[in-house]
């Protein structure tokens, strides 16, 4: 009996030396297991905060870094009046080069401390956000991705994840397994000019049977690809992070815009969602 009750004690030792590891780090990962996903939303200790927000006060140091082509992000108060400040990302849609196609994106996330949060084999994430886009063309049989979950690193490739507005009228959550084979995940109809909010839940791995995916819109969880978790393998790189803004096929033409409001990354939903 009184080994058992040492034993939180021990415990808690234990979770101090991990944390003060993680601190040296100078990058974090979200966890170092490796376990399949059958308590998806459970897997990972939970955190007492998100590991990320875009504080709209630091402007675009938030992020690891923005990509324009052409473009920019700035901060401006919320058009709706509704949440404050606001992250704007416009493009004019004129090509810059050939070889390049429109892009006004944030690339992955950096803590006020300078970290960078990349998330590596066994990482379960929560990113969880709001978007409002106008104006946003888009073309039959073409696409703008929204967000994307992106690889980088050996073997990188197209990205595992991207929220796309479609020509049809329609957004939708698609995956791109390692062979470049994708599926649609989920979809709804395109609205633009008002705000909605989506959190994913990712289990980071390169094994199809290991690797999850989950999904919530305008605060409710989703079907994804007829159930309420999709497997596949979510990384074919080193590591992944995630990008928000517009980026666009090169048969879609005219300017585009999009806000981004409470974007946080966490281990548990709650704490994700905006």
């Amino acid at each position: 009996m009184k080994h058992r009750r040492n034993r939180p004690v021990m415990a808690m030792v234990s979770a101090v030396a991990a944390a003060a590891a993680l601190t040296l780090a100078g990058t974090w990962h979200a966890s170092a297991g490796q376990e399949t996903p059958t308590a998806f939303a459970a897997r990972t200790p939970h955190t007492a905060a998100p590991l990320w927000r875009a504080d709209p006060a630091r402007g675009t140091t938030v992020f690891e870094g923005t990509e324009t082509k052409p473009g920019a992000v700035s901060v401006v108060a919320d058009p709706r009046g509704r949440y404050g400040s606001t992250y704007r990302l416009t493009t004019s849609g004129q090509k810059i080069s050939d070889t390049d196609r429109v892009r006004v994106e944030t690339r992955g996330h950096r803590t006020p401390d300078g970290k960078a949060l990349r998330f590596t084999e066994g990482d379960t994430v929560y990113v969880g956000w709001r978007s409002m886009w106008g104006p946003l063309p888009t073309t039959p049989a073409d696409w703008v991705v929204l967000w994307q979950l992106k690889d980088y690193g050996t073997g990188a490739a197209t990205p595992p994840l991207s929220l796309r507005a479609r020509g049809d009228g329609t957004v939708d959550l698609e995956y791109c397994d390692p062979d470049l084979k994708t599926t649609q995940l989920w979809h709804a109809p395109l609205r633009t000019g008002q705000w909605h909010s989506f959190v994913v839940g990712i289990t980071v791995s390169a094994s199809p049977s290991k690797g999850a995916v989950r999904f919530w819109y305008d605060g409710k969880q989703q079907k994804v690809k007829g159930g309420s978790a999709f497997r596949g393998a979510t990384l074919r790189g080193d590591w992944v992070t995630d990008k928000w803004g517009v980026y666009r096929s090169d048969g879609v033409k005219g300017a585009a815009t999009a806000y981004l409001n409470g974007a946080k990354v966490a281990t548990s939903y709650a704490l994700a969602a905006p």
